[in-house]
């Protein structure tokens, strides 16, 4: 199956429908489009994610300069992001003898992304809706504010990155030639990279 160019909304339907499908034709496409728009979609969610889990709504006096510099910052720290997370996906799927080029795991990874924009466009805003500016901070809690909605709307996150973390599975199932096993493993190496780095930033 010859590829040229991916169609962003096809793509994403075939990923919610019959992922490996999809995947398939992100690793065969010869130009991998959007994948830098996704991975800076993605950046803006991650930097959001870095206020919340660092309270930073208590350094922001107002709820729009927060969300500025998260649109900001957040393409930049999307698209090293996910180029980091590419070169090292592709290096320990190389030892555990990978097939995928670079180029094919970095449109894997940023495709893989597409339940966090999801989240970043549909769920943020409700949490934003609801809590304000006390969503990115501690005093009070929003677990103390809105207890329910916001257990809820975090679970619902929770859910959209754990889908993220399947389809990312799956990709590199197809980008490498890779058991469900193998790429599972390589899917917890960059789960744990990813923690490491949370903690980093807690001693911050």
């Amino acid at each position: 199956m010859k590829v040229d160019t991916l169609d962003l909304f096809g793509t994403i339907w075939t990923l919610m429908e019959a992922p490996r499908r999809a995947m398939k034709r992100i690793v065969l496409a010869r130009y991998k489009n959007y994948v830098y728009f996704l991975s800076s979609l993605f950046g803006i969610s991650l930097v959001y994610t870095v206020m919340w889990y660092r309270n930073l709504g208590k350094v922001f006096d107002d709820l729009f300069i927060l969300l500025i510099g998260g649109l900001i910052v957040g393409p930049v720290v999307g698209i090293l992001f996910v180029l980091l997370c590419s070169i090292v996906l592709s290096a320990f799927a190389r030892l555990l003898g990978g097939k995928a080029t670079r180029r094919n795991t970095f449109a894997v990874v940023a495709y893989s992304t597409v339940p966090i924009v999801f989240s970043l466009g549909f769920i943020l805003p409700v949490e934003i809706a609801v809590f304000g500016l006390s969503f990115f901070d501690n005093n009070p809690s929003p677990l103390v504010l809105k207890p329910v909605e916001y257990v809820i709307l975090i679970g619902l996150d929770i859910m959209a990155t754990v889908w993220s973390w399947l389809l990312l599975v799956e990709g590199i199932v197809v980008a490498n030639g890779f058991t469900r096993v193998k790429s599972a493993l390589a899917g917890v190496v960059l789960l744990v990279l990813a923690g490491l780095s949370a903690a980093g930033l807690h001693f911050l």
